[in-house]
């Protein structure tokens, strides 16, 4: 029992809370409707004040009329005394059209003006009496608050008087207030009662057939907790509570196969996780073997670009030392034949000066040999396979210093003479041709210092950008006609400065159609290119771009405006 009980006053169980909620449900429309009674009774106080004194001086009016007649005045205060006892009256008078009390309920009181007694009732009583309308007043008498009801009233006593005489009624308000508040605290207690009773008879039904119901239900939901099975309380009365319990049956029911469900579930998703681990792994060796393939694939290919280069340049070598050699060996002698033709020529014009007639023989074989002009034309070709010669000799040098076969390390050299031997290879594609005009080369040289650098990679980078310009205006050539050709010629600018002293910058600037924008960003890019299939490999301006970035620890730059040309910009130090 005094278990029970602790659970029903707990401050957090049911059973209080509907208690609670219910008692205060009760009592606030109990506390409304007093409220509003209260409300009503004092808001009729004084109808009811008023109609009381109206009935008192009206029964007051019939009840003297006739004693007013007779001129009867003993028995005329007698009942006017008589009025007076009744609850709540404090004084009952009787006056005449004068304003003189006739009758007054006080014993032992004199007549005379009425008004002299109550002055503030001198404007009611007179209105009343003038004018015959019933006046009601609120006054204060003896420092207690009052109502007056005056009446007039018409008798052959007043004879002809055009004044009426009044009967006059005071009624204690506070007396009226008493009995109605009197009243209110009767009906409050009782419906305080009613309440407490209601509210225990409701604890009583709530406790048998709703709480202990509930406790039944919630200690079969803790066991159900632990034991994972719900226990079907048989206290539980047929209501909305037995249709709670079997749901909760069947969600219990249903949480079991849920929990089974989610244990497959979870087995289900860990699998899943362990096959994308697995898929997430082979995905990524196949990235990295894919990226392994391209790494591979562009070392190929830079490895083949680098054995051709140094194919090409143990070639070039190759082909201008044996060209050297023999070209040497010629130009070496035509001194000497320079020299014996001279001196035989002179030989020649000694005999015709001082044998001016020879013999027919050697006259008829001067005609035939045409000697004149054989002297004439013999020191012109020599002297035009001289400068033959020295033409050889410089493509050779050209050719070695483009090779650099002989320079495997860093050196300094002159930049100058390497792009000046790139132009001197690419000579035949600058000069003017059947297919295109010739190709205008600027040299804005500055002053430079020797720069430490690979010379051969870098007469590399040289030629695969001289290259490309020179392709992209032949190529801008087949879309222009021959005069504006003349208007516009194509040209390279090739300028060279000094940055901070510690920088050199080369600018090869041509004024082709340039580069879209929109493949600039990849011109670097390994198997880039825009050539033709069988014309390019894409590999030129990457490898290009590595050996100044890489090997030269430079900057390799690209500006492009479509219509107006591409500069490419170089920067490399001075010393490593």
């Amino acid at each position: 029992m005094n278990g029970n009980l602790t659970k029903f006053l707990h401050p957090h169980s049911l059973s209080q809370r509907l208690l609670v909620s219910v008692g205060l449900s009760i009592t606030t429309v109990g506390l409304a409707t007093l409220g509003l009674n209260y409300r009503l009774m004092q808001s009729d106080l004084a109808t009811q004040v008023h109609n009381r004194a109206q009935s008192i001086t009206q029964s007051l009016e019939f009840s003297t009329e006739g004693l007013l007649e007779l001129e009867n005045k003993s028995i005329l205060r007698r009942v006017v005394q008589n009025f007076a006892t009744m609850p709540g009256v404090l004084e009952i008078a009787i006056v005449d059209p004068s304003g003189i009390a006739i009758a007054r309920s006080p014993q032992n009181t004199t007549n005379g003006p009425y008004t002299s007694i109550y002055p503030q009732l001198a404007i009611a009583i007179d209105r009343a009496a003038t004018a015959g309308i019933e006046v009601s007043q609120d006054i204060v008498v003896d420092n207690q608050p009052a109502i007056a009801q005056i009446l007039p009233f018409s008798s052959t006593l007043f004879g002809a008087s055009q004044r009426r005489g009044v009967a006059i009624a005071l009624l204690d308000l506070n007396q009226m207030k008493q009995a109605a508040d009197r009243t209110f605290i009767t009906s409050t207690l009782s419906l305080l009662v009613g309440i407490i009773t209601i509210l225990l008879i409701m604890g009583i039904l709530l406790q048998k057939n709703v709480l202990q119901p509930l406790r039944d239900l919630n200690e079969a939901v803790s066991q159900s907790k632990t034991t994972g099975i719900f226990p079907m309380p048989k206290t539980i009365p047929a209501n909305e509570i037995q249709f709670l319990a079997s749901t909760f049956e069947e969600v219990f029911r249903q949480l079991e196969i849920h929990e089974q469900l989610t244990a497959e579930i979870a087995q289900r998703k860990q699998i899943e996780v362990t096959l994308r681990d697995s898929e997430a792994r082979e995905r990524e060796k196949s990235q990295q073997l894919e990226q392994a393939i391209e790494n591979l694939k562009r070392a190929q290919s830079q490895l083949i670009q680098t054995e051709k280069n140094s194919s090409l340049g143990q070639l070039v070598a190759g082909v201008a030392h044996e060209i050297n050699n023999p070209v040497g060996f010629i130009h070496s002698n035509l001194i000497h034949v320079q020299y014996y033709a001279d001196s035989l020529l002179n030989l020649v014009h000694l005999y015709q000066k001082h044998y001016p007639n020879p013999i027919g023989e050697i006259e008829k074989e001067a005609e035939n040999i045409d000697l004149d002009f054989l002297q004439y034309d013999l020191p012109k070709i020599l002297s035009s396979m001289r400068i033959g010669t020295d033409r050889i000799r410089e493509i050779v040098l050209s050719l070695r210093n483009f090779s650099r076969m002989d320079e495997s390390e860093f050196k300094e050299v002159d930049i100058h003479e390497g792009i000046d031997s790139t132009l001197l290879i690419l000579q035949h594609r600058l000069q003017a041709r059947l297919e295109h005009p010739e190709i205008k080369v600027i040299r804005d040289y500055g002053d430079l210092p020797l720069v430490e650098c690979y010379a051969g990679q870098l007469n590399q980078v040289f030629m695969n950008i001289l290259a490309n310009a020179i392709d992209a205006l032949e190529e801008i050539n087949t879309q222009r006609v021959a005069c504006w050709i003349d208007k516009h010629p194509c040209c390279i600018t090739i300028s060279t400065s000094v940055v901070d002293s510690q920088w050199v910058k080369i600018a090869i600037v041509d004024n082709g159609n340039g580069i879209p924008e929109s493949i600039q960003t990849q011109i670097f890019n390994p198997f880039f290119t825009t050539k033709p299939v069988g014309k390019g490999t894409g590999m030129g301006m990457a490898i290009s771009y590595q050996i100044i970035t890489e090997k030269h620890g430079g900057t390799l730059r690209c500006f492009s405006t479509p219509e107006k040309g591409t500069e490419f910009e170089i920067c490399i130090p001075v010393q490593h």
